[in-house]
């Protein structure tokens, strides 16, 4: 009796020792995740934040658990059966890293457009289509005498476009005209500051001459077009901004 009883002890010993092996590389690529989740920052796509999470959970429930060894050496015998059943974790782990990388992917997106500088604006507005110039305004140089102020933009980048005859809008530069002339980006401290700035210049949509064209929120930075471009210009020159942003930001 004694020998069909040691021979099971040692089974089951055995089959917990391979599960608690596997468990442990699960257990340590969780803590990590974990760690990076609550640590590296928010993301400019909250779903990516989400599904890292659910991946996480889904890995940490996918865990084997090793139960206490019974006393019946047939109970033993069967426990350690049921912990030999094959093991595999490599599913759960490339989804939590896959999900892990397109998070980290769009926090980096989200720290490169918060609250960056004017040199960071005008290398994203150079070479798209329908942007043919760009001018960053300075304190001595500012149609709205927000910069630096509180509660103001902390640089402001204004652009020309093709798209509209420059002759037609007055100002000896970029800045002199400017949204009219083709748009602007306008840099906040925080995304409260550019949500704020957002809504003001909602109040004036469709307001003739005060209209301030379109505007759009994109992190801590306002996106403005002019209001003498067609809507689908307004929109082209918006998603064009959007997608060499995010090219970008996904290159690094």
């Amino acid at each position: 009796m004694k020998k069909p009883h040691d021979a099971a002890v040692a089974s089951f010993q055995d089959a917990s020792a391979q599960v608690e092996s596997q468990n442990q590389t699960l257990d340590a690529a969780v803590t990590s995740a974990q760690d990076d989740l609550g640590n590296a920052g928010d993301p400019y796509d909250k779903q990516t934040k989400d599904d890292f999470s659910t991946a996480i959970d889904n890995a940490k429930a996918a865990e084997r658990a090793v139960p206490d060894m019974p006393k019946d050496t047939e109970e033993i015998k069967k426990a350690a059966a049921e912990l030999l059943v094959p093991l595999d974790y490599s599913a759960a782990l490339k989804t939590m890293e896959e999900k892990q990388a397109a998070f980290n992917s769009s926090v980096k997106q989200m720290k490169q457009i918060t609250n960056p500088g004017e040199a960071f604006v005008i290398e994203r507005l150079n070479g798209l289509d329908g942007i043919s110039g760009s001018q960053a305004v300075t304190e001595d140089h500012d149609p709205n005498g927000n910069l630096n102020k509180q509660g103001g933009y902390t640089a402001a980048v204004y652009f020309s476009s093709p798209w509209i005859d420059q002759s037609t809008v007055s100002g000896n530069d970029t800045v002199d005209k400017g949204t009219d002339c083709g748009g602007c980006v306008e840099v906040f401290a925080s995304a409260d500051d550019a949500s704020k700035r957002d809504t003001y210049l909602s109040n004036f949509d469709g307001a003739g001459i005060f209209n301030p064209g379109s505007h759009h929120v994109l992190g801590t930075m306002v996106i403005r077009t002019s209001r003498d471009l067609t809507a689908s210009q307004q929109n082209d020159l918006t998603q064009l901004r959007l997608q060499k942003q995010q090219k970008l930001c996904l290159s690094y």
